[in-house]
């Protein structure tokens, strides 16, 4: 086998040598340059994206903060704006209520009046009605002695008693 006699050694040991600087300069220059290069960015790549995305979720963050103080003032606001509402409708309502009970009271004034009356005459008119009434009754049971006058006087009796 020709690799093994010793006369080429010194030539295999050289185009080693050679073949092995070759590579270690190539890899050394070129390759593995280009390669850091490419890590080197791709590094500042994603560092770039982590940066981003941190003053994203800063930006975030501050908007959610923003929205909360936002959202519990307008709850704050809504709250006084409905304590409002419901106090000044509680006003409305008690004005309502008065101005309801006078009314009524001014239409029950009226009623009870118009009552009264008709209630006197009413009674009026029974007072006749009874005196005509024994005055008949009288006149049926054939008691002629006692007229309308005296029916009268002792109705006008009775009324001053």
């Amino acid at each position: 086998m020709p690799q093994l006699e010793i006369s080429t050694y010194i030539t295999q040991v050289f185009w080693l040598l050679v073949t092995f600087i070759s590579f270690w300069l190539i890899m050394d220059k070129v390759i593995i340059p280009k390669i850091s290069e490419k890590i080197e960015m791709r590094k500042r790549k994603y560092d770039d994206f982590i940066q981003k995305a941190e003053e994203i979720n800063q930006k975030a963050l501050a908007s959610l903060q923003q929205y909360e103080e936002r959202l519990a003032v307008a709850k704050k606001n809504a709250s006084e704006q409905i304590a409002k509402n419901e106090q000044e409708l509680k006003q409305i309502i008690v004005a309502q209520e008065e101005k309801i009970n006078q009314q009524l009271k001014k239409k029950i004034a009226e009623k009870e009046k118009v009552l009264a009356k008709e209630k006197a005459e009413i009674l009026k008119d029974l007072d006749k009605i009874s005196k005509e009434t024994a005055y008949l009754l009288l006149q049926e049971m054939n008691i002629s002695s006692i007229t309308k006058a005296d029916i009268e006087e002792v109705s006008a009796g009775d009324n001053a008693a």
